[in-house]
């Protein structure tokens, strides 16, 4: 039982290091398909100092070839088509409203796992889908524009949505992936291929691969520090989908539409606290009643 709350408490660990790891997004003025490449630099290079790491001290025993590891290949480059996706979405509609909107990965997420996976046999159907419910309510109760008086950008929301769905497909090959036992050497061959999609698409449309701004040190360091804050949600996330189901950690993931709006709030000032306060404590509750459904989703 204690390594079930173990499960719930790397899932919500997971929550915070995806709210935080687009973060370094604002700050930078560089094309999304450009800092994703560079983030995936600095994910593989975390990756890979982790993995010798916990092997030379003989936490894991994971062999770094393995035949799934093509899955993990397809994992990366699905996963950079959601992070170029998410990233355009923060560029247009604000850091905030973005993810607030990719949360539906989560639902999605989730009802691949269910289905896809099976793990309805393991799972209380009705109170996972009532955890769907709050928590997707909790992330649409605050999504709001960055100003009060500026229009629906549709695009920016497609792009989100995109992102959604991709993501919750990543979810499904990262939890596939860990029920085989490949934790941490999954991570070595997405990020590579995260670094190779990304790079392929930038070469396909602009025909070379360019730092478009004269702070060029600031412009590598912004995405390289994404990419090492990225391991740490995908670390926690692997760790959570190791001792629960996927579908109910993947939902509790999608606590960061909370943390995210705060931020959203108080660091960059998209959102007006006051105007909206009702509606970070509705969504609150709702994100406390959604958490407690999955708790007792699990039987």
């Amino acid at each position: 039982m204690s390594l079930i709350w173990l499960g719930y408490i790397f899932a919500i660990i997971s929550s915070i290091f995806s709210a935080i790891y687009v973060v370094p997004k604002k700050f930078s003025k560089q094309k999304p398909n450009t800092y994703a490449m560079i983030m995936g630099v600095g994910y593989f290079i975390t990756s890979s100092i982790g993995f010798i790491l916990l092997t030379a001290l003989g936490y894991i025993d994971e062999p770094l070839f393995f035949p799934e590891a093509i899955i993990a290949c397809i994992k990366g480059i699905v996963w950079t088509v959601g992070s170029v996706s998410v990233l355009n979405a923060i560029d247009r509609i604000g850091l905030a409203k973005s993810n607030q909107w990719k949360s539906l990965q989560g639902p999605i997420g989730a009802l691949l796992m269910l289905t896809i996976l099976s793990e309805f046999l393991t799972t209380n159907i009705p109170f996972i889908l009532l955890a769907i419910v709050f928590i997707t309510l909790a992330a649409m109760m605050i999504s709001t524009r960055e100003k009060d008086d500026s229009p629906t950008d549709k695009v920016g929301i497609a792009y989100a949505l995109n992102a959604a769905l991709f993501y919750g497909i990543s979810a499904l090959l990262g939890k596939y992936l860990t029920d085989q036992g490949i934790l941490f050497s999954q991570q070595l061959y997405k990020s590579i291929f995260i670094i190779i999609s990304a790079s392929a698409y930038t070469l396909i449309k602009y025909k070379k691969i360019k730092i478009d701004s004269e702070n060029i040190k600031k412009e590598i360091s912004l995405p390289l520090v994404g990419g090492l804050l990225y391991f740490g949600n995908a670390t926690f996330s692997i760790l959570a989908y190791s001792l629960i189901e996927g579908s109910i950690a993947f939902m509790m993931h999608q606590l960061n539409a909370i943390w995210l709006f705060l931020l959203g709030v108080f660091l960059f000032k998209e959102i007006d606290f006051k105007k909206y306060k009702s509606r970070l404590v509705i969504g609150l509750v709702f994100s406390i009643i959604g958490v407690a459904m999955l708790v007792m989703a699990r039987i």
